[in-house]
């Protein structure tokens, strides 16, 4: 009798080592392919949404930082900051100011006005044209400063 139990727990034990094993390999085989899916996703949206970091520091010590913001490719640093933000701008026949984020504005009586720096060779670079005329570059990082001046 002792032996007819261990040859069934023996038994049960084997079918429940194969079936572990087949169902490893089904779920591997799986992680697998959806991993192809990704892979092929993401060079899909590679041709039309880059990936940005954009900052916002309000000149009181206080920096908000959205980072890995997805937008279209071609996006302008203005447009980036429209779906990030709530910005209040000016169009001028030469470009788009910028006068306040988030309800944060400008102050012309004290000279702070909003500007944007962009990291490049390690440092912060003021923004070489208005922020209209910007097009992002993927895994790039700008930053809007209320500054004085």
């Amino acid at each position: 009798m002792a032996t007819n139990t261990w040859t069934i727990i023996s038994g049960v034990l084997l079918i429940w080592a194969v079936g572990a094993t087949v169902g490893l390999a089904y779920y591997y085989q799986n992680s697998q392919s959806q991993q192809i899916i990704i892979d092929n996703y993401k060079s899909v949206i590679g041709d039309v949404a880059i990936k940005v970091n954009l900052g916002i520091d309000y000149g009181n010590g206080t920096t908000v930082w959205k980072n890995g913001t997805y937008v279209p490719v071609g996006f302008s640093l203005l447009n980036a900051t429209l779906k990030a933000a709530q910005v209040n701008y000016t169009v001028y026949s030469y470009g788009t100011w910028v006068n306040g984020i988030n309800g944060v504005f400008e102050n012309v009586a004290q000279n702070t006005y909003w500007v944007y720096y962009v990291w490049s060779n390690n440092k912060w670079e003021m923004g070489p044209v208005g922020a209209d005329q910007y097009i992002l570059n993927n895994g790039e990082s700008v930053k809007w400063v209320l500054t004085k001046f």
